[in-house]
């Protein structure tokens, strides 16, 4: 877990070229530090999902078979709690991990550097999900979610995952503000995403396309100016308490 953390970082070090310095775009600093324009498309270096009926595929069955029989035990209603995606609750969820308690109240710079990292990331994905037009599990499958207030049949937006974007660029966040813990926060967060699969709203494989584009997102995030300048405030923050 260790050396995934490095190499991230170090491909965001790697790329801190003074052409990055330069914005391109028009940004919404109020909710993003970059644009879409600026940020890696993810639809340009993911791999295509895997066709219905591919070994891949059924790689993807298997896992969706796996979390349905999780559904009624406690990990099911923890899947079903990570259907949420507020700062709120982000910040609650990765708390044990960091041994103590993250609140907007307690850590408003952290907060605020959680909740416009992960709209930024958010923005990588928006054309890979319009671009590749995936099914979901419960429609393709016929079969209800954990979590059907949620449902929509038109939703065909499946691949990557948008909730997997958030909650990985979250554990990469956190553990690069607190690398005395980030075994335990990058765990949390792998299983946040595992959560998609569980409750029946994502394949496996959106899951880890989703986390492969929100470390793309946080390199190219990790040079840009706004973002460190936020960071070090967010740094400064949590090392007072």
């Amino acid at each position: 877990m260790k050396r995934v953390f490095l190499i991230i970082m170090a491909v965001g070090l790697i790329s801190a070229q003074p052409s990055f310095a330069q914005n391109s775009g028009k940004v919404d600093k109020k909710k993003h530090y970059l644009s879409a324009e600026q940020l890696p498309d993810a639809s340009k270096f993911l791999p295509n999902p895997p066709e219905f009926g591919s070994e891949a595929f059924k790689l993807d069955s298997l896992v969706y078979e796996q979390g349905k029989r999780l559904r009624n035990s406690e990990r099911g209603k923890l899947a079903i709690e990570d259907a949420k995606t507020s700062v709120k609750f982000v910040l609650k969820r990765f708390s044990p991990a960091m041994e103590r308690e993250l609140t907007q109240e307690k850590y408003p710079k952290v907060a605020e550097l959680i909740k416009k990292s992960n709209a930024t990331a958010r923005l990588s994905i928006a054309h890979a999900k319009e671009y590749y037009h995936r099914k979901r599990p419960y429609q393709y499958f016929g079969e209800p979610s954990s979590v059907p207030d949620q449902e929509e049949p038109n939703d065909l937006t499946s691949y990557p995952s948008g909730h997997t974007i958030r909650f990985w660029t979250s554990a990469l966040v956190l553990a690069a503000l607190d690398p005395d813990h980030q075994e335990a926060i990058l765990k949390t967060g792998y299983d946040m995403g595992q959560s998609r699969t569980i409750v029946g709203f994502h394949y496996q494989s959106d899951v880890d396309a989703a986390r492969l584009a929100a470390s793309a997102a946080f390199a190219r995030m990790s040079v840009d100016p706004l973002w460190r300048k936020a960071f070090r405030k967010a740094k400064r923050e949590l090392n007072r308490k």
